[in-house]
């Protein structure tokens, strides 16, 4: 078999070794995976992990032991089917992105600062910066998953000082089975609301103040943080319009 194409469907050489390992062994243990492609265990985990949520493997105990096996070949092409609708919804997101993008080109230069941020210093540094500025923040477009399983320790300092200073923080996430969403009793002063996927655009963007930061997970993350009342104001009118058709129930 070429490699190269399940390369080219996105999967990667180690997601490809444990695939095709498992359609020809039947159920294994993740330790027998590990010792049959001399990929480490933390690393099998990981990759186990991305090829269930493609939907390529799947799992079954046995007594109190795991075993993983590959789903039907066919699986494959609901895969890619599912890229390309992925892709769909984000092309949607841009066009209804480029205005605001192109508007931007528009205003004056000299009124515009921006700024990028890598790594999770950088979130911890747009973060601070919210508190500092001591105004309420609009976001959108996230799994807190992802800031939980990042900064652990950060976060609850940060919601510690929302707390503190009566700061309110408003989230519009995706209406899906299993988002993550921090606990009242650690946010209080967050209020979360959800849209249907087709109609989210999954860009994570802070609003606050004169100040706009869109954090893209990539590797590393990255925010870019632009400063402007006109952008800023553009942003806060396009939230407020999501959250009155926002549902308060994620059901």
């Amino acid at each position: 078999m070429e490699i190269s194409n399940l390369k080219s469907i996105g999967l990667t050489e180690n997601e490809i070794k444990i695939y095709l390992l498992l359609l020809k062994s039947g159920s294994i243990t993740a330790y027998e995976i590990s010792q049959k492609t001399g990929i480490y265990r933390a690393h099998v985990y990981d990759k186990l992990e991305q090829l269930i949520k493609k939907g390529l493997v799947t799992h079954v105990y046995k007594g109190a032991k795991k075993y993983f096996h590959a789903t039907e070949p066919s699986k494959i092409r609901q895969y890619v089917e599912d890229k390309k609708n992925e892709l769909e919804i984000q092309e949607e997101c841009v066009e209804k992105m480029l205005p605001e993008l192109e508007a931007m080109t528009k205003l004056p230069r000299e009124n515009i600062r921006v700024e990028v941020f890598k790594g999770p210093e950088g979130l911890k540094y747009i973060h601070k910066g919210i508190i500092k500025a001591r105004r309420e923040v609009l976001i959108t477009g996230i799994d807190d998953g992802k800031y939980s399983e990042n900064l652990p320790i950060f976060m609850k300092q940060y919601f510690r000082e929302l707390r503190r200073y009566g700061i309110r923080e408003r989230v519009i996430t995706a209406k899906k089975k299993g988002i993550f969403l921090f606990r009242k009793k650690i946010a209080p002063t967050t209020t979360y609301r959800f849209l249907e996927e087709k109609q989210f655009n999954p860009t994570n963007t802070f609003v606050y103040g004169n100040k706009v930061v869109i954090v893209s997970w990539s590797t590393p993350v990255t925010a870019i943080m632009i400063e402007n009342n006109e952008i800023a104001e553009t942003y806060r009118n396009h939230f407020e319009h999501l959250w009155k058709i926002a549902s308060t129930k994620n059901e």
